[in-house]
């Protein structure tokens, strides 16, 4: 649960312009919803719920997935307009990464370097 809260954090820091951002905020803000993901607001820390993330995520998988074996366009429009939005809680959060590299590039010595 807490690695797959931060591949969030780290896909939604790209932006939710495309789609890989809006995937990662629909999931993210579905998780808040369903109380899954909980922020405390004093430290601004957010934390996983164990008791239930499980369910949060396969209520999510079976919603995205409806929407595409009956090929419903509006209901897939429908979760995009209300779940693929950055909310201010996440922009405060990822506004203190500003100094933070998206990515980094390793780099490895050769030998004898």
């Amino acid at each position: 649960m807490a690695t797959f809260l931060a591949g969030l954090f780290r896909s939604v820091r790209f932006g939710i312009a495309e789609a890989h951002g809006q995937a990662n905020a629909i999931q993210f803000n579905w998780l808040v919803e369903q109380g899954a993901v909980t922020r405390d607001a004093a430290s601004g820390r957010f934390r996983a719920a164990p008791d239930r993330f499980p369910a949060a995520v396969e209520a999510l998988l079976a919603r995205i997935l409806t929407v595409q074996a009956r090929g419903d366009y509006a209901g897939a429009k429908e979760l995009i307009a209300r779940y693929a939005v950055m909310p201010p809680e996440l922009a405060d959060a990822l506004a203190k990464l500003d100094g933070i590299p998206v990515d980094i590039r390793p780099r490895f010595p050769l030998a004898g370097e």
